[in-house]
């Protein structure tokens, strides 16, 4: 693996004199996103870039500039420039396990999870990595925040290792070490007294390393990683959600962020198993507790929040956290609906992501896209109340932006900004035949238009191809680990002892959690022989 730069280039220069003398890049005759014009699309427009940054957008032929200092003329002609779409929640180490599992509700789902007799080592976390990576760019999406969690909590090897495959292809990522130090699922089971087998995802805490030990390897990844490749890679807290924290856990990690003045993430009640759960445990709703811990801020960042109770919308807008919906994951394991156009509509900061390949099944930014546009488009709502398509489009882009902490930097094309552009060929049946720019985006398009991609000014994608990456070489090596390996899901069952009688218990807990009544003919274990 290539080796991060040792310069010190932790501060992003984008304006004043350390710019003046660096070479231009013109993206020349594209068309541009316009509200106001035919269709939303403006056409033949100029992008000047400078260094890491847009210096400049006008009508063709209308910027001011030396062209002795261009360096690269980038033909727009019939190319449709966006800003990057950002993918605000997934885990890297997933990208290995799409399609591994049927749709099962998260807390069965997990399981399995934590039952895989998977090698994993940071060369693998490295290439799973790359593998989402590479995917996301070739699909139009310039910027990832990655809830890192592995197989054995936070582990500074692997957090390397995935920050080094980031650093290699190009692609800016936010980082958040999954760090978590209880289980109030399992400690409710346990109370209610149901008696948990030897299992990996029971003895999870105590084979890992010690929490101290886990928040000083976060600390020494911030140090090393964060604002790193001109402050394209980042490091964010990332407990990982409120009932997989204690509360001294998450403390010390709004403690951490506040140092480093940085973001952090967390899972928010995802299910109506956790939801009830945090109820019982804690005596109120999961939203109303991370206000009283001081967690919802500005700079906070929620996946899923599906389960409120009455007035979390409120705290949400108020306290201007941010909400990450990511509606392929919610319907795959049958999370539940988070209300998107009512949060919109009260003014909360919404991001979208694909979350985690092993319950989306790829890291499209598109897929996620059409289907906020389809999934709340409800017959008791109000049609004037369905989600724009624009509105779709902003938060992908700069509510995305908000959530990773560079809202005044990218999300948008214009001056200034971060060079995170996309360019898409307006020639594709996508495009054909146009009527709608946003429409077409939100709807028609699945990522095979983008032909090319730039992040903090630079080309990670021409063409359709990686310009940093040999991708057949990472495809061969993917295929070398992964051919003949891994068994199927039902297989995969019997892969680490107790595995299926987890299952059993975890299914006998929800069922009781949810007040319902045990199927009358099968049993859970049948179901999913």
């Amino acid at each position: 693996m290539n080796e991060p730069s040792n310069s010190a280039d932790n501060n992003v220069e984008c304006k004043g004199e350390s710019m003046q003398h660096e070479s231009l890049v013109l993206i020349q005759q594209c068309a541009l996103l316009s509200p106001d014009a035919p269709g939303h699309l403006l056409p033949e427009q100029d992008i000047l870039l400078q260094g890491n940054r847009i210096k400049a957008v006008g009508a063709s032929g209308t910027l001011k500039y030396n062209p002795l200092l261009v360096e690269k003329v980038i033909e727009g002609k019939n190319r449709l420039a966006i800003p990057g779409l950002i993918n605000a929640h997934t885990h890297s180490l997933e990208n290995m396990l799409k399609a591994t599992s049927p749709s099962l509700p998260l807390e069965l789902w997990l399981i399995p999870l934590f039952g895989s007799s998977i090698t994993w080592t940071p060369r693998l976390a490295y290439l799973s990595a790359m593998l989402g990576a590479l995917e996301m760019l070739k699909s139009g999406t310039t910027a990832v925040l990655d809830h890192l969690w592995t197989v054995s909590g936070v582990t500074g090897c692997y957090l390397d290792a995935v920050m080094q495959a980031y650093h290699d292809i190009g692609i800016r990522a936010a980082v958040a070490p999954s760090i978590e130090d209880r289980d109030m699922v399992l400690e409710h089971g346990a109370a209610c007294g149901i008696d948990f087998p030897h299992h990996p995802f029971v003895s999870r805490f105590q084979e890992w390393p010690a929490i101290d030990a886990q928040l000083e390897t976060v600390e020494q990844f911030l140090e090393m990683w964060h604002n790193r490749d001109q402050g394209r890679l980042r490091c964010l807290v990332g407990p990982s959600g409120i009932h997989w924290c204690s509360e001294t856990l998450l403390q010390r990690c709004l403690d951490l962020a506040t140092a480093y003045q940085t973001e952090m993430h967390l899972h928010a009640v995802e299910t109506e198993v956790q939801a009830q759960v945090i109820h019982k445990e804690l005596g109120e709703g999961g939203i109303a507790y991370l206000e009283k811990q001081g967690v919802l801020k500005p700079g906070t960042s929620l996946a899923h929040a599906i389960w409120l109770d009455p007035g979390d919308l409120e705290r949400l807008a108020r306290t201007g956290a941010t909400l990450v919906h990511n509606p392929v994951s919610n319907l795959r394991l049958g999370s539940g609906h988070f209300p998107f156009s009512q949060a919109l509509d009260m003014g909360v900061t919404i991001a979208l992501g694909c979350d985690g390949a092993a319950s989306n099944d790829n890291q499209n930014m598109f897929d996620v896209l059409k289907l906020t546009g389809l999934m709340h488009n409800f017959p008791h709502l109000d049609y004037k109340q369905w989600p724009a398509a624009s509105s779709i489009l902003h938060t992908a882009t700069c509510g995305g932006a908000t959530a990773i902490g560079l809202s005044g930097d990218i999300g948008t094309i214009e001056a200034g900004k971060l060079a995170d552009i996309v360019l898409l060929d307006l020639s594709q049946t996508s495009f054909l035949p146009f009527r709608d720019a946003y429409l077409h985006l939100v709807y028609c398009e699945n990522g095979s238009a983008v032909d090319t991609v730039l992040v903090n000014g630079t080309i990670v994608i021409e063409r359709g191809n990686a310009t940093r990456i040999d991708e057949q070489a990472l495809c061969d090596e993917i295929r070398e680990h992964c051919q003949g390996s891994w068994a199927s899901f039902s297989a995969s069952l019997d892969s680490v002892g107790n595995t299926r009688e987890m299952l059993t218990k975890i299914d006998t807990l929800r069922r009781f959690v949810l007040h319902r009544d045990k199927h009358d003919e099968h049993s859970f274990s049948s179901e999913i022989s």
